[in-house]
Order: C-alpha cells, then structure tokens, then sequence
C-alpha cells in the first residue's frame, strides 16, 4: 500500500470514532473558545425548546476531545443543559496538539454560523498566535490564516495592522461590535495621515496658540527684527546665525514700540 494509502488510514482511525451517550455534567467549554465566541441565547433557547419535545438529535452529536472538553457542538450542549437532558450523544475525537484543537474549534464555528467582526478579530489573534510558535510553518501568514478565517489576505493584513497599531479603546469597540474591522482600519490610517501633515500647516497657528508652532505675533516680531538688522547694515548671514532666531526665542528681540512702529512704517508691514 502507498503511503498516501496509510496516511489517510491512519487520519480515517483517529477521526471515525462512535457515537456514545455522556452524563451532561461531564462535558466543559474550552477556555479559549469561551474567549472568542459568544453563544446567541435566542438560538439556544429555541434548540431546547426543540430538546424538550423531541429529545437530541443523534445525528447531529456534540465533538468532545478525550478529556471531554467540547470543539463542536456548544449551542446544542448548552441547550441540553437547559432543557434538563442528563445525558448527550458526542463522538471523542483524538488530536495531536492544542493548536490542532484550537484550529478545529475555529473551522467548525467559520462553517456553521455568521461571526462577528469581534469574533473574526480574537480569531486572528489567536490563529496569528499558533502560526508564530510553529517553526515548520510555511508560505505568507495572512495567506494561510486568510483560508482559515475564510477572509482575503488583504482582509488579514488590516487586522494585523490594527492589533499593532490600535488602541485599547479602540480595541474593545471592535469587541462589542461598535466599529468594524474596516472602520478600525480607517480610523487608524486616517490617524497617520494627520501625523503626517505638512510642517507648514502644523506651525501656521493662530495668535495665542500654545503649541509648538510660531504664532502671528511672534512670526511678525521676528521679521521686524530681521529687516531692523538688515536696516543696521548686518549681512544676511549673520542675522541667520543669531541665536536668537535659531532657537526662535523671540522674547529676547528687545524691540521697543518705537523701534516696531518706526521699522513697520518703513517697511509698510500693518
């Protein structure tokens, strides 16, 4: 037989394990799971109103690990609970590794229900997280975790950036569903934008700007003192160097009324 041949043996053994019957009380959540999905509790509800009346569907039984912890199956198990059922079909299913589980648990969420931008994001993380402590791993990050999320590279890339470059505010908007991964993006991208305005527009304030910017008052006193310079017969140069207007400290210009008036008029400068 090929090895594909005992391969695929090998992974049909570990997954084609039996339905069995558990006590309800043995089965718990996966910690991590309860992290990142919320449980719609209208959708429970109903399911175990239906439990109620028609008892559990067996063909649709709840996947526990060998330690009984759930990774498909967290509606119906809750559900369970709350209809009084003391017992639950489930199938063990055998993984090799934690992040083995973890990337289940995700795969089955992704194909049965519609997630949150929130959901989405924890998911990315916590994927992003599994990647990045896997030496053998191979190809772009975003490609591979993309297929997983079933979500573009493109779409994995605005959630890397803002996990860098969010916010703890804006991080828990994302959580609670008040802004959207893509609005995230905008805010921070918008955020940068501004950072990078033009020198001009930052140092162009208004009169009594406590900034870091020349106001109107001290950017007029400084070409007073430049032109009262030239007046006196100093070269440009030298005016340059002076410490004074290198560290534009402009209070140390001394300019008397008379002298500001006298130069203003001059120079025709209001």
């Amino acid at each position: 037989m090929s090895i594909f041949g005992n391969k695929n043996k090998k992974a049909n053994d570990k997954d084609n394990a039996k339905i069995k019957l558990v006590e309800v009380s043995q089965l718990r959540f996966d910690r991590d799971f309860k992290n990142v999905f919320q449980q719609e509790n209208d959708k429970v509800a109903e399911i175990a109103n239906d439990m109620r009346v028609n008892g559990f569907d067996k063909s649709r039984p709840i996947i526990v690990t060998e330690a009984y912890i759930i990774v498909d199956g967290h509606s119906r198990f809750m559900a369970a609970k709350k209809a009084g059922l003391e017992k639950v079909p489930v199938i063990i299913k055998k993984f090799d590794s934690r992040d083995e589980t973890i990337e289940y648990e995700y795969k089955m969420q992704l194909n049965s229900r519609r997630l949150t931008d929130g959901e989405y994001f924890a998911a990315f993380l916590k994927l992003d997280e599994i990647r990045r402590s896997n030496p053998n791993a191979q190809g772009s990050s975003d490609e591979a975790i993309g297929r997983q999320l079933n979500k573009s590279a493109r779409q994995v890339c605005k959630m890397r950036e803002i996990a860098k470059k969010a916010d703890a505010a804006l991080l828990e908007k994302i959580q609670n569903g008040s802004v959207s991964i893509n609005k995230a993006y905008e805010i921070i991208k918008a955020a940068e934008a501004k950072k990078k305005a033009s020198p001009e527009e930052a140092s162009v304030t208004q009169s009594g700007n406590t900034g870091k910017g020349i106001n109107q008052d001290s950017f007029k006193l400084g070409v007073l003192f430049v032109l009262s310079e030239l007046e006196r017969g100093r070269k440009k140069g030298q005016i340059l160097k002076d410490k004074r207007i290198a560290k534009l400290d402009l209070g140390e210009l001394n300019l008397s009324e008379e002298d500001t008036a006298r130069i203003s008029q001059r120079f025709g400068i209001a």
